[in-house]
């Protein structure tokens, strides 16, 4: 008799100390859960290592493991649960459509689901809504979190051109970025254009400048040492938005050192709105 061509699926949301043991665990049950059962051949242990679960997009384990279903290769999933699987309900019952109609079988060893069984439909969808609340519940806690770290002046995440992290959130100049810095806001405020301040910009860096990075730089705040949050936010899980009230902007003044004045920063602000930026200087 052909034995089943079976494979598992592993996946931790974070790669983070405390959970590398977890990923491992769960490659060597799965591996030795395989190799000890006569009935199934054993095609490989495929896994996501501190990729989130949300988007089958960039998790390139289980891509891998979609095409060798659709190369006839798979017969047979094995996975821990449906939140290891998949945390989104929609992409969850896409997959598994798509398995179906291949041939191919998963088992949710946690819920004690078939999904060959169309009996269990119901329940996988129960489960796939309930993964999907759930990180829809981690991500604002994570939101929550960031929020409190702004009011205490210690915002977190990508640091603007120009600046550097100085440890414990602190932002310090970047002495190699900044020149280019005041450079942009020093030709704006002489009446030069976006075109005549990109080209210099250009010369000066390996960076290509693009009208809408320079118009952000020109008018981000930071510049002057402040710090404005929460200009978009994410409410759907996996989408920015604007934040058009549905959380608290925080403003910081003189959250860190500035580049230009508030006064060279006003007065550039008062070109832009002019519109006196898209035309060429004399």
């Amino acid at each position: 008799m052909d034995k089943i061509k079976t494979a598992a699926y592993c996946r931790v949301s974070t790669d983070k100390e405390a959970q590398e043991g977890s990923y491992e665990l769960q490659e060597q049950y799965f591996t030795e859960l395989i190799t000890s059962n006569p009935a199934m051949e054993l095609v490989g242990i495929y896994g996501d290592k501190g990729r989130s679960g949300l988007k089958k997009v960039g998790r390139p384990g289980l891509q891998r493991l979609l095409e060798d279903c659709r190369a006839g290769k798979v017969q047979l999933i094995l996975t821990k649960s449906i939140s290891r699987f998949a945390r989104n309900m929609a992409e969850c019952a896409e997959m598994i459509r798509e398995l179906r109609s291949l041939g191919v079988n998963i088992l949710f060893e946690e819920q004690d689901i078939d999904s060959q069984d169309t009996a269990g439909d119901l329940v996988l969808n129960i489960f796939a809504a309930i993964a999907e609340e759930e990180s829809h519940s981690i991500s604002q806690h994570a939101l929550m979190a960031h929020e409190q770290y702004v009011l205490e002046g210690r915002p977190f995440g990508r640091i603007s051109y120009g600046y550097k992290n100085g440890g414990n959130h602190q932002w310090v100049i970047n002495e190699d970025e900044a020149p280019l810095v005041r450079k942009a806001f020093e030709m704006a405020d002489a009446g030069k254009s976006y075109a005549e301040i990109r080209r210099t910009l250009n010369e000066m860096s390996n960076i290509t400048w693009r009208q809408s990075r320079l118009k952000y730089l020109l008018t981000n705040v930071v510049y002057k040492g402040d710090y404005y949050s929460h200009k978009t936010i994410c409410i759907v899980p996996g989408q920015q938005v604007e934040n058009k009230g549905y959380r608290d902007r925080i403003y910081i003044e003189e959250h860190h050192e500035a580049i230009v004045s508030p006064e060279l920063f006003d007065r550039v602000q008062e070109r832009i709105a002019g519109g006196a930026m898209n035309r060429r200087s004399a």
